[in-house]
């Protein structure tokens, strides 16, 4: 029970900081989360973490531009 609480209140936190923020920052914030956990669960060390991070901000960031980039020019 604690540790889900402490997750929910985590994950509650992270919503509240990225609420006002455009979808490239969204994305690169959880694209690096995303990138950090697979690479940490396919290597298992700290070096794979970090490159999951980095390739995950990558594609995040990319994918949160086109984001931004369509909505302006739908409106």
């Amino acid at each position: 029970m604690k540790k889900s609480f402490k997750a929910l209140a985590g994950l509650c936190v992270a919503f509240v900081f990225l609420a006002g923020c455009t979808n490239s920052e969204v994305g690169t914030a959880v694209g690096g989360a995303a990138g950090a956990g697979i690479g940490y669960a396919i290597s298992g060390n700290a070096l794979g973490t970090a490159i999951g991070a980095g390739a995950g901000a990558l594609v995040g960031h990319s994918i949160g531009h086109q984001q931004d980039r369509r909505y302006y020019y739908y409106y």
